[in-house]
């Protein structure tokens, strides 16, 4: 299984650790890391990296940023219907389909 590095773009890093050393928000360190390509999870994984926040306190800025906030409700709303079509197709009862059981308290990712 081949997995991702964490930081991808290590000099695109030293470049927002100096924008944050001059002043720079959290909103316009993820416009200049969307503006050089990189995406959600580089964002995540390179916010943490440089506030030293765990992930899910990143993974919130970056949500609710400015630069990716439209991305992050389409995601969502991708997942929810993704989400309601599995429950029916669980409701079904089809015999031939792969059983599928939610916990309704259960709201992880699918």
């Amino acid at each position: 299984m081949h997995t991702r590095k964490r930081i991808r773009y290590p000099e695109v890093v030293v470049d927002a650790r100096q924008l944050v050393e001059a002043g720079a928000d959290v909103d316009l360190i993820l416009l200049f890391f969307r503006d050089r390509g990189l995406d959600v999870a580089d964002c995540i994984y390179s916010i943490q990296e440089i506030l030293g926040c765990e992930f899910p306190d990143a993974k919130s800025l970056v949500a609710h940023s400015k630069a990716w906030s439209a991305e992050y409700e389409s995601d969502s709303q991708l997942r929810d219907s993704a989400r309601q079509a599995l429950k029916q197709l669980a409701a079904s009862n089809d015999l031939s389909l792969l059983q599928i059981r939610f916990d309704e308290d259960d709201k992880s990712e699918i």
